[in-house]
Order: C-alpha cells, then sequence, then structure tokens
C-alpha cells in the first residue's frame, strides 16, 4: 500500500513540476536550418496560446558558425528556455543538405532536447513558407503534422528516425521530400535522392507514387495511361509490393488492385485493353529503376536487401539485376475482373 501511495505521489508531484516547467518554455513546432556564406541560419517558430485560448506562433532568427551558435543567437531576446522535444517538423535548405548533413544530424542525434517523432524535408524557401501559413493564424508545425497524419494523398511522408536509420545504413540511400510555395500555396509533389550524402535527382508526380507502392506505403494514387486515341486513370486502391533476392537476380513483385474512374475509347472487358495497362504500368517502374540506377541512388535498398543475404556486395548500383513482375486487378462495382499480369 505504501508503494502504491508513493508511486501516486510521485505522478502527482511530477504532474506540478513539469506544469509549472511548461509555462518557462518556449516550445518550438518547427525548425529550418540554412547554410549560406559559411554560417548556418535557423528559423525558429515558437507555437503558445493566446489571450483568446486560441493558438498562434512567431518567428525567431539566429546566425552563427555552428547549429548551437545560431540557435542561440535566435533566442537571446527569449526570457525562457528554448525546447526543441516536441517538434514538429524540421526543414533544411538544398545547401545544407547537400554540404551539412552530416552536421545536421550529429547535432540533433546528441541533443537530448530533440525527440526522434517529426517529419523532416527539404525548403529552400522556408521563412516564406512558414510565415504563410502563420498569416492563416495557424501554427506551421502543427498544421504541417496534420497534413501528414490525415491524409491520404500520395506525398513523401519521413520521420528523423527514418532518415537516422538510413544515414547510418552503408546500403541504402537517403530520399526527402521537397516542399515550396505557389500562390501561397505549400506544394509537396516533388523529392530529391540522395547518393550517399548528395543530392543527385529528383522525383515527382507519379514516380512518388512508384516509390511508395513499392515501400507499401498506403495512400491514394492516381495512375493516368494514354495510348494512342485511349485514355485511362486508374485509383489504385489495394495493393502489394514484395522485393527479394533471388538467383543473383532483384525481383520485384507488385499486385495494385483499383478502380477506372476515367476512360476513353477504352474497353474494361477487352483483355488486349487491360494487358496494355498492366504493361504501362511495368514500364513505370522500370523507367524509375533506371533512372536511381543513372544516379546511382538505391532510395529502393536493393543493396540492403542483397547484404542482409549474403554479407557481400559491390557498391555499384547498376551491376545488380533485376526482374519485375506485375499484376494488376481491375474492379468494375461489384464485378472483379480477370488478373492481367504476370
Amino acid at each position: 500500500m505504501k508503494k502504491i501511495i508513493l508511486i501516486i505521489t510521485c505522478l502527482l508531484l511530477t504532474g506540478c513540476y513539469n506544469y509549472k516547467e511548461t509555462n518557462n518554455l518556449a516550445i518550438a513546432s518547427s525548425l529550418a536550418i540554412n547554410f549560406k556564406d559559411d554560417n548556418f541560419e535557423v528559423i525558429i517558430e515558437i507555437g503558445e496560446n493566446n489571450k483568446d485560448g486560441k493558438y498562434s506562433s512567431y518567428i525567431l532568427k539566429g546566425k552563427g558558425t555552428s547549429i548551437e551558435s545560431a540557435i542561440k543567437n535566435a533566442s537571446t531576446a527569449l526570457n525562457k528556455d528554448l525546447y526543441f522535444i516536441n517538434l514538429d517538423i524540421l526543414l533544411i535548405s538544398s545547401d545544407a543538405a547537400n554540404l551539412k548533413l552530416n552536421n545536421i544530424l550529429d547535432f540533433i542525434a546528441r541533443d537530448n532536447n530533440f525527440s526522434f517523432d517529426y517529419n523532416i524535408a527539404i525548403c529552400d524557401k522556408s521563412e516564406e513558407v512558414i510565415q504563410t501559413i502563420i498569416n492563416q493564424e495557424k501554427i506551421f508545425g502543427n498544421y504541417i503534422k496534420s497534413v501528414y497524419d490525415n491524409t491520404n494523398n500520395n506525398l513523401i511522408n519521413i520521420k528523423i528516425s527514418n532518415l537516422l536509420d538510413l544515414y547510418l545504413n552503408n546500403y541504402q540511400d537517403i530520399i526527402l521530400p521537397i516542399f515550396d510555395i505557389q500562390n501561397e500555396a505549400i506544394i509537396m509533389n516533388r523529392a530529391a535522392i540522395f547518393n550517399k550524402l548528395d543530392i543527385v535527382n529528383y522525383i515527382e508526380g507519379e514516380e512518388i507514387a512508384i516509390y511508395n507502392i513499392l515501400n507499401n506505403n498506403f495512400m491514394n494514387y492516381y495512375l493516368n495511361f494514354n495510348f494512342n486515341d485511349r485514355k485511362a486513370v486508374l485509383k489504385g486502391n489495394n495493393y502489394l509490393s514484395k522485393i527479394i533476392y533471388q538467383n543473383n537476380t532483384i525481383k520485384i513483385f507488385t499486385r495494385l488492385e483499383g478502380d477506372l474512374i476515367e476512360t476513353e475509347n477504352f474497353n474494361i472487358n477487352n483483355k488486349e485493353h487491360l494487358k496494355i495497362i498492366n504493361n504501362e504500368f511495368k514500364k513505370r517502374i522500370n523507367n524509375l529503376i533506371t533512372k536511381l540506377y543513372s544516379n546511382n541512388s538505391d532510395i529502393l535498398g536493393f543493396r540492403n536487401i542483397i547484404y542482409k543475404q549474403n554479407k557481400h556486395l559491390d557498391s555499384s548500383l547498376n551491376k545488380i539485376n533485376y526482374q519485375i513482375y506485375t499484376k494488376i486487378i481491375i474492379n468494375d462495382y461489384s464485378l472483379i475482373l480477370d488478373n492481367i499480369g504476370d
């Protein structure tokens, strides 16, 4: 009984202590790190409750020769302790990603003021992007978290924990989403692909959809197929992908089920027409892999799969043979048509 009372007392005291401490904290919702002219530049969004009980935020900015000094310079005017444990989003510029990703990840990994459950993205207009949402009387970090938590649209969703895992893995490369702004709207339809710690190219639109499908990231995908005078839009709603290494070959198996929501001169009862969709789907998977091979960017983890099995691997991605097997199932309301594919 005494033990139970002691535990309850500790919890109550801890709760009071944390509540009091919160009043003395400036809680960061988003952090942007840029690198320019041999200096780090940081933009920190601080979220708070205003007098009306509504959430609002403001921006702090600072520069320094290190991330630590830039953050310290940004928070000089604060009469509260800066707190990153509830961070929702980290934005890094392209230059910071290319030149200082090592420093950024090292800083985050060893600073116990950061958690490992926030998103990370590349953004070269971070202040403009953050301020656009603040102008809508929203907290940018909360807004982005809500987008990732509540949307089922085609996005690259990378948490800092995922990035650190890839960073420590010598056999798989990094991919990061890119945030941009157009007409005061945030655009999130591109991603940077890396070779080691260097950005080597970009993917967008349906390439991102193919990447997500191959990684079983469950979202809504709209694939447009145009051939000669025929058109079709496939909305994928169920899929399963598996990548294995067998007989010195990477084998990619993808099963995609969906609805044809728009068609033009297209007969869903014609197997030859449906085979065109399957062949085109396989072609797009191959096009993405060819793009990755040409940039030696292994964001799909082929080398990691082989290394886990063989513990020995040549570092060149384009020396790995691969085969693609696809199967598409088209739903026609209550009718499921024949499987089309390998």
